[in-house]
């Protein structure tokens, strides 16, 4: 029996031994699989053109965080947004969807309501934070995340967790001790038309709880210690500077000289320039109310323009201060090491540079942002630069894969991003051909515009019915445009073309009007160096811009044509009497179907063919030409209304 018992023995061994591996292989495999679900720290800036000194080499700016995240990180040099404006841009990003599927093309859009693709109605699609929350991961969410109440309540609870309530956002924090209600102390708001309330600038020696965006600093690292202890999280917090109102503590003004700053080398638009592709955006003085008007063939005086340079440069240091602050918990609370940390701008902004200001436009400095990340497990992207392209529209896709989640279900319109990490040195990198961006190396954006400020283009300091002389002018045109915008590692493409709300004319011999920049010779990093001069009428250039239009025409109208919402309930006929303002009627004018704006007799309903100089003329009053540059016409005072005693009748 000995020999028996012996096998028995070795053999029960055996049994054990070999169990015990199979039991530390699914701990090692299970242990992986957790590692791998990585944190997400989500921070936005709002209105942050590419202006970090490291990165992106500028090296006037004071940026120590930022400069510190740009050595753990993979930053990406070449991203654009979808829409430079706020509602189109984060309805973008937030659903990994392209504007002609969210269908927000301004401010006053939500998504819920209009989107409509593939997955079917925007209200049943999965967001960015509602994929993380379905997921199992703890969401939570503050500032400006998506654009203000579109979607409604910040969209929860399906996008947020209930572990902890959203952190409201808002532009800047009233102080009740001014005289006035406005963000800065003195006249509390313009004294003229064409600024809104928060265009304006203002240094003051008050205590950082002052400010909003010290608040939502504070509560993100709330959101932190909470959220240690319920991982995986989602945190995402978007941060109200460098967005107007430029209100700064003093401390952060004075990193900055306003006498060491100097104006843009190129002050005026870009030759041969279609007056189409230009945005007005005045601003005044905080101290009086006194408007700076910007008008297209006269640039704002260099000591206005230095001053707002200095205020903007001073609120990127401040956003810079609160994003060091948050990065230092994230290391405190020894989260560092498994939480993907990622930084942008939801789209760009232009100081100046070819008289241009705000965003509203499809130019580089217009859709062109910052995008870096770091993400642990990737040891071969830290402190590395890519000069791939990356659109915002990706982000989301990009997260999920680098996070670790399951993959989305919903069809996005974004890539994800994680082999440039694999690889930064890499351009491209396989794409499908319904994603459009033929192995990731185009980027597309697009913006519409209703107005060519009696400018058809713009060469030579002045305005002109032609590009050249050598061509013929253009007898038909179009009350509103939509410019399609096409981006490679040379070129940018911007083709405006007739817009009805919802479909443009692609019909090639019909009418548009065109833009071609060469961007061969710079390296992104000198902003005065961009949009310069317009080569699409240049015969040398004729085939680059046919060919760029045919790419334009083959993404957005064959590949991703526009896919209007659904439409809904019939109102009926109305009932109400049309809504009017008083001194508008007392003027002999009309008002606008909301009876927000007031527009001249003259220039029939809401403006009209040949009103565009008049003023309260066309695109000087309405509405729709106010909501689609992202303002709000119940809160800018111009050129949403026009007083009866400046009316044309």
């Amino acid at each position: 029996l000995k020999p028996k018992l012996l096998i028995l023995s070795v053999l029960n061994l055996f049994i054990k031994k070999k169990l015990a591996m199979r039991v530390a292989l699914f701990a090692v495999l299970v242990g992986t699989a957790v590692a791998n679900h990585f944190n997400v720290l989500y921070l936005l800036s709002d209105d942050l053109r590419p202006e970090i000194a490291a990165g992106y080499g500028q090296k006037h700016l004071i940026t120590p965080n930022l400069d510190k995240l740009v050595s753990e990180a993979l930053t990406f040099e070449n991203t654009y947004v979808q829409q430079a404006v706020c509602g189109p841009t984060r309805a973008s990003f937030m659903t990994g969807r392209r504007p002609h599927h969210t269908n927000v093309l301004d401010n006053n859009a939500n998504f819920r309501e209009s989107g409509r693709d593939v997955n079917g109605h925007g209200s049943k699609w999965v967001t960015m934070p509602q994929h993380f929350k379905l997921n199992n991961w703890t969401t939570l969410g503050g500032g400006k995340t998506y654009h203000p109440k579109h979607p409604k309540n910040w969209d929860e609870p399906r996008s947020w967790s209930s572990d902890m309530e959203y952190y409201p956002f808002s532009y800047y924090k009233q102080n009740p001790s001014y005289k006035h209600k406005g963000p800065c102390p003195g006249a509390g708001g313009p004294k003229g038309t064409g600024a809104s309330n928060i265009d304006t600038w203002c240094a003051v020696d008050e205590p950082d709880d002052n400010f909003y965006d010290q608040g939502l600093a504070n509560n993100t690292i709330e959101r932190l210690r909470y959220a240690a202890k319920h991982q995986p999280f989602f945190i995402q917090s978007g941060f109200a500077r460098p967005h107007a109102p430029w209100r700064v503590p003093k401390r952060f003004w004075d990193l900055y000289r306003t006498e060491d700053l100097a104006p843009p080398k190129n002050k005026l638009p870009p030759t041969n320039m279609p007056g189409i592709a230009w945005v007005d955006n005045s601003f005044y003085n905080a101290s009086d109310g006194y408007v700076f008007e910007h008008v297209i063939d006269k640039a704002l005086p260099d000591y206005v323009i230095n001053n707002m340079r200095h205020a903007y440069y001073a609120c990127v240091s401040w956003m810079d201060h609160q994003i060091g602050r948050v990065l230092d918990e994230l290391e405190a609370l020894g989260l560092k090491d498994n939480t993907i940390v990622l930084f942008h701008g939801d789209h760009g902004w232009q100081l100046g540079e070819g008289n241009r200001w705000h965003k509203f436009t499809n130019f580089e400095l217009g859709t062109r942002v910052p995008l870096i990340i770091r993400a642990p497990g990737k040891p071969q992207s830290i402190g590395q630069r890519t000069h791939g392209f990356a659109e915002l529209v990706d982000i989301y896709p990009t997260l999920a894969d680098l996070a670790g989640t399951a993959a989305p279900k919903d069809h996005l319109d974004g890539v994800s991003l994680a082999p440039f990490f694999e690889d930064p040195k890499r351009l491209t990198f396989p794409t499908s051909y319904e994603q459009g961006t033929r192995n990731k190396s185009l980027a597309f954006s697009q913006f519409p515009h209703q107005s060519d400020w009696g400018c058809k283009f713009f060469r030579d300091g002045k305005c002109y019915n032609t590009p050249n002389a050598k061509l013929q002018e253009a007898t038909n045109s179009s009350s509103e445009y939509m410019g399609f915008s096409v981006r490679d590692h040379k070129f940018r493409y911007t083709v405006w073309l007739p817009w009805d709300g919802a479909t443009a004319d692609w019909d090639p011999t019909g009418l548009k009007l065109e833009e071609l920049y060469d961007y061969g010779n710079t390296d992104g990093t000198d902003f005065d160096a961009m949009d310069t001069l317009n080569l699409a009428y240049d015969s040398a250039h004729k085939d680059t811009a046919k060919a760029m239009f045919d790419v334009a025409r083959e993404f957005f109208h064959i590949i991703a044509p526009p896919m209007p919402p659904p439409p809904g309930p019939s109102p009926g006929p109305s009932t109400s009497p049309r809504p009017t303002i008083p001194e508008c009627d007392e003027a002999g004018g009309i008002s606008s179907s909301d009876g927000i704006a007031c527009c001249p007799k003259s220039c029939g309903r809401c403006g009209g063919a040949g009103c565009g100089s008049a003023l309260g003329g066309e695109m000087k009053c309405c509405t729709s030409r106010v909501a689609s540059n992202g303002k709000d016409c119940k809160t800018s005072l111009a050129p949403c209304s026009v007083k009866s005693a400046e009316l044309v009748v």
